[in-house]
């Protein structure tokens, strides 16, 4: 037996179920990012993504819970894969408190039995001809009513409908959040006995953040909140910051649309969401149209964001062309001497080409009197060969 894989059920374990950690944390995490999209309880599309995905996500992950709490075989495996087939998160709960030592407050259990109810029969409902319309929002607003304090509840004033409000994300982020964390301290415990190491996430990934946060009360509120902070953040450095290189420089470069500024803040408030507007994509549509902008226009634009794309690139190429014009009589050496440092100090690359750094300190040798034309020229020279090398190894 090969000792780093015992057997089929430590692989089905181990591997098998890593993977499923890993999408439950990403169906959990997508409800939590529709949840705060939401600004009232009738908006049936957005409420209905949100209950599937936390859904899916919470039932896969009870179920890695009992796999690696409950004992079979390779030989009664079958029987307990059959056991699994259900999508009653009360039920898979039960189980799970059966076999572990999980303890879960009245609202938490609430909110599990929501999820099991809307599961199993509620986003079927209106494929019924004699169901109610909408099951769902009256089932999630009756958990809502029960939990906030009614002088926090707020009303849409036409449709008396409930109003996400901070205290509702609040109230839904501490519950999923809470769950969730205990759920995985389960599966942690679960790993040493089953001496795996399946409770490892990738680094950045959406599990990472719904199982390993960090925030107050384990809301995952507050981790809505900090990135919508962080996102802000960038924003303002951009306007702001009096920072500069080749990605900033090529930014710069780009003839801005002119969209209405009236309109930018609410436009960043549902970016700052996870939703480009559409009102927004409607107007730049509109202006390219008018504009009779060019494909060349998206490419260049279509560049931000491209991690494949070196910007500092340019900066170098122009340290070649420089060198090049020296070298065919086109450039004053004392002229060269002191704009080629200039230049090089746009490449922003922590370790540019080291030839780079040596014509540099050529030309302040130079402008130090310490090299004469004739010395100085055939030291570039002899580097610009190994330049050019280096050069078209990067273009390639």
């Amino acid at each position: 037996m090969n000792p780093l894989f015992p057997d089929k059920a430590w692989n089905y374990k181990n591997f098998n179920m890593g993977t499923e950690l890993d999408i439950a944390g990403e169906f959990i995490y997508d409800g939590i990012h529709t949840f705060n999209q939401l600004d009232s309880i009738d908006q049936d599309a957005m409420l209905f993504s949100f209950l599937y995905h936390v859904s899916v996500g919470f039932e896969r992950l009870q179920k890695i819970i009992l796999v690696l709490s409950q004992k079979f075989t390779i030989d009664n495996h079958e029987e307990f894969e059959k056991s699994l087939i259900t999508h009653s998160h009360a039920e898979l709960n039960r189980r799970i408190c059966e076999s572990t030592t999980l303890k879960l407050n009245s609202r938490e259990n609430e909110f599990l039995q929501l999820l099991a109810t809307f599961y199993k029969s509620a986003r079927y409902n209106r494929f019924n001809f004699e169901s109610q319309y909408s099951n769902e929002q009256r089932m999630f607003a009756d958990f809502i009513v029960k939990y906030i304090p009614a002088n926090k509840m707020q009303y849409h004033f036409i449709t008396k409908k409930i109003l996400i409000t901070s205290d509702v994300k609040e109230l839904v982020g501490k519950v999923i959040g809470t769950i969730s964390k205990k759920y995985y301290k389960l599966v942690r415990d679960g790993c040493v006995r089953n001496n795996t190491y399946m409770y490892e996430l990738r680094s950045g990934s959406k599990a990472e953040r719904i199982f390993l946060s960090n925030h107050r009360n384990n809301s995952l509120q507050q981790q809505k909140i900090t990135e919508m902070i962080v996102f802000k953040e960038l924003i303002v450095y951009l306007i702001n910051t009096k920072d500069s290189n080749s990605f900033l420089r090529f930014i710069k470069e780009i003839q801005p649309l002119d969209l209405d500024i009236g309109l930018l803040n609410d436009y960043l408030s549902e970016i700052s969401q996870g939703t480009v507007p559409q009102s927004l994509i409607d107007e730049v549509e509109y202006l390219y149209e008018e504009n009779s902008y060019s494909i060349e226009r998206m490419e260049m634009v279509d560049l931000i964001g491209n991690t494949n794309v070196m910007f500092e690139f340019k900066d170098i190429k122009k340290c070649f062309d420089m060198i090049e014009s020296l070298i065919n009589g086109d450039y004053d050496y004392k002229e060269f001497a002191m704009q080629f440092p200039k230049q090089l100090e746009l490449v922003e690359d922590e370790c540019p080409p080291e030839v780079l750094s040596e014509i540099s300190e050529l030309c302040s040798n130079y402008l130090s009197k310490n090299m004469s034309d004739a010395e100085f020229f055939q030291e570039v020279k002899n580097h610009h060969i190994n330049f050019e090398e280096c050069y078209n190894s990067e273009s390639e």
